[in-house]
């Protein structure tokens, strides 16, 4: 289901822009505000939990799905860790089109590349993930990056796609999962907006032992005359650990209704829970994970006069606390 959201800065997030901003050094990026108040938004396809920083939360969640059949074990999976080199930056960025070697940074987070103006870069974390900018054009006002100039949805999923296989960039697991659009608003004296930039973004998600992986991400945003203006990508590799029992989904729908959900700033009447099902978690790009542990997923809908005023999903850690205990021994 797409739905709005408001991009937040959460803690994973501030962490990964503070070590965005160690391995860059002296590069810099930029984003254009104008001279007149703008706003960003997009249209949502990932499914990351709710996060509400303000908002109210609610305990009055109601399971208006059928409880899937409880697993006794499920497999967890080992990161095998990465550790990026000079000569990594260096490949990477010229397949962005990044050719100079005179501006490649190392430190202990990871490496990063620069082209000689700076506004080309290329960061490589060795917590896994990795991402290009061009800051002339990604989150920036410009001439190219118009509602008019760009592809449709359907051509920027080709484009994106043939892009990352000539330069071996994508995953033999990943499957696209939809767009989104970026777009910055121009806030006019009429009280109308008008958009000023735009892109639109590819996500690619992935499964593991018939189990989706939240929190793997694959984007890559596509802006005026199809050209790829932004790639980001946390997609970790892994290897078969073991397997170790987890709690029944009643008992994580009852964790659930303790915990609460996060329902912004609604006066809701209820949380309805439309789905459940266990899947696989993998942490922020940003942070260093050893394992990929299970969730149960709880998807659904804030109730508020009887209409469905946002939509929700909350993970809870699947494994039981004695597997937690002996996979952290």
């Amino acid at each position: 289901m797409v739905m709005r959201k408001e991009l937040m800065v959460g803690i994973s997030l501030l962490a990964g822009i503070i070590i965005g901003i160690a391995l860059l050094g002296g590069v810099h990026s930029h984003i254009t505000a104008g001279e007149t108040l703008i706003t960003v938004q997009q249209e949502n396809v990932s499914d990351n939990p709710t996060y509400s920083v303000l908002g109210k939360v609610s305990n009055n969640i109601v399971l208006d799905t059928p409880i899937p059949n409880p697993e006794e074990k499920v497999l967890v999976y080992q990161v095998i860790p990465s550790h990026y080199t000079r000569q990594d930056s260096i490949s990477l960025a010229q397949k962005f089109n990044i050719s100079t070697t005179g501006k490649i940074k190392e430190v202990e987070e990871g490496s990063s590349i620069a082209s000689e103006d700076g506004t080309k870069y290329v960061i490589l974390h060795n917590s896994g993930s990795i991402e290009f900018t061009n800051s002339n054009r990604a989150h920036t006002v410009n001439p190219f990056d118009v509602p008019g100039n760009l592809p449709t949805d359907d051509e920027a999923i080709r484009i994106a796609t043939q892009f990352l296989t000539d330069r071996d960039l994508l995953p033999d697991d990943a499957i696209c999962i939809g767009t989104e659009h970026g777009k910055i608003y121009q806030l006019g004296n009429n009280g109308n907006n008008t958009v000023v930039w735009e892109d639109i973004e590819v996500w690619y998600g992935r499964m593991l032992n018939g189990l989706k992986v939240k929190g793997s991400q694959l984007s890559v945003a596509v802006g005026g005359g199809g050209d790829i203006i932004d790639y980001y990508s946390n997609w970790r590799n892994y290897e078969p650990y073991k397997e170790f029992p987890v709690k029944s989904p009643e008992q994580a729908f009852d964790e659930l209704k303790t915990k609460g959900i996060p329902v912004d700033t609604n006066t809701s009447d209820k949380v309805s829970i439309k789905e459940v099902y266990l899947a696989y978690h993998t942490k922020a790009g940003a942070e260093t994970e050893y394992y990929l542990e299970p969730v149960w997923v709880f998807e659904g809908d804030v109730i508020v006069d009887g209409k469905s005023s946002m939509t929700v999903t909350e993970h809870i850690p699947a494994l039981t606390d004695d597997a937690v205990k002996s996979l952290s021994s």
